[in-house]
């Protein structure tokens, strides 16, 4: 047991580290990308199924309330978090619908959706991309994992996808948290410099 332990240890820091290497280019533009958003008045939406869930509570609840240094809060809204407007979706519509319903009802052009995907080919994941790109001026930025599923291929020349280089499950949850305390970092940075 202890031996499986040490071996799951193992496997995650080596995840990460290649993770870092292959994708710091790219959260650096992303993180851009969304302080351009944050600094003209839009709002980031956070969408993900299961952990990805709480992979975009946890982004969300970062921005409005605070990472590691003090600064003002920062508009975002995580799709997850409404069980009845979930629930009434599922029920009266379909659940590939939960987060493009909201998408078209929340989202303006200026903002910035961030979807959360271990996959890339979450249907309800698919139709929140599609209902933000029907509305114009949003910038989509993806956090994925394996071949980039049905997402990649969907996403603009402005958009961003960080693709964890794996194609085990936990190992790409693990680099997403790392992913997003990333974003946090910068954003903090960019507010509060480097004190």
């Amino acid at each position: 047991m202890n031996q499986r332990i040490v071996d799951h240890f193992n496997s995650s820091a080596k995840t990460a580290l290649a993770s870092g290497e292959a994708l710091a280019e790219e959260i650096s533009r992303a993180s851009q990308s969304m302080l351009n958003t944050l600094d003209s008045g839009g709002k980031l939406l956070l969408c993900g199924n299961g952990g990805s869930a709480t992979d975009a509570m946890h982004f969300s609840a970062e921005l409005l309330v605070r990472f590691l240094k003090e600064r003002q809060a920062l508009p975002a809204v995580a799709l997850v978090s409404d069980t009845a407007t979930l629930t009434a979706t599922g029920n009266d519509y379909a659940f590939d619908q939960i987060f493009s319903r909201q998408v078209e009802a929340l989202a303006a052009p200026g903002d910035h959706l961030v979807v959360i995907t271990t996959s890339g080919n979450s249907p309800n994941i698919l139709n929140a991309i599609t209902a933000s790109q029907a509305k114009g001026g949003i910038t989509i930025t993806a956090l994925t994992g394996r071949d980039g599923g049905a997402l990649a291929p969907m996403l603009g020349q402005e958009d961003c996808e960080l693709r964890v280089p794996s194609d085990n499950t936990a190992r790409i949850q693990e680099a997403h948290a790392i992913i997003i305390h990333c974003f946090c970092d910068l954003i903090d940075q960019h507010y509060c410099g480097e004190h």
